[in-house]
């Protein structure tokens, strides 16, 4: 999905409120090209016209990378969803009415930070963040770009890249030597009164 973003830092910075923020702080767009829409304060432009959607639920997790597990499974059943597929980072995709992608997001038993549409559910692609060891080398570059890693956007600091790739990439990119690990890249909202972006 291409996403136009304000970018904050991984782990201290404050937002204008209502703005959307990534971390770490970076500005390389992203390639996904299924949704024109999300949730993340609100419906992003606009909330969707068909009652019905398929999103990716971006699920709390820290600073680091968890799966789905039974507990985001039953919260979606229980909202009146499907889950249709389990990333191997905090991501799970689900059919849900409009409604109940609100509640999981933004209602009292959240379990996600965001949610993107998905117009094409061939795709099992996961936007991520791949934590390095050390300083990012050409040769790590190298290294992804040699297991089909196509989109390679370099952070500030110069140890994260953050990418869109195939789920099915995400052993074998985890797997590299200099890889600490790789999580779902991190989004929030500012509220209104000011208070501190909410982490996923």
């Amino acid at each position: 999905m291409h996403r136009a973003r304000s970018s904050c830092l991984l782990l201290s910075s404050f937002c204008v409120a209502g703005i959307v923020c990534s971390m770490p702080a970076q500005a390389v767009p992203q390639a996904r090209d299924t949704a024109l829409w999300g949730f993340i304060c609100g419906w992003q432009p606009r909330a969707p016209q068909t009652k019905r959607v398929i999103v990716d639920l971006l699920l709390y997790a820290g600073q680091f990378n968890r799966t789905p597990n039974t507990d985001d499974i039953r919260a979606v059943q229980a909202a009146g969803g499907r889950v249709l597929y389990k990333f191997r980072v905090a991501l799970l995709r689900a059919e849900l009415d409009t409604g109940a992608v609100r509640a999981l997001v933004a209602g009292p038993t959240a379990i996600a930070n965001a949610a993107w549409a998905v117009h094409d559910t061939s795709k099992i692609d996961a936007d991520v963040q791949i934590f390095y060891k050390r300083a990012i080398t050409e040769g790590d570059k190298a290294d992804l770009r040699r297991l089909g890693v196509d989109s390679i956007g370099e952070a500030p600091d110069h140890r994260v890249i953050e990418s869109l790739i195939p789920d099915s990439l995400i052993p074998r990119v985890a797997a590299l030597p200099s890889v600490e690990f790789v999580r779902a890249t991190g989004w929030g909202c500012a509220a209104p009164d000011g208070e501190r972006i909410r982490r996923p």
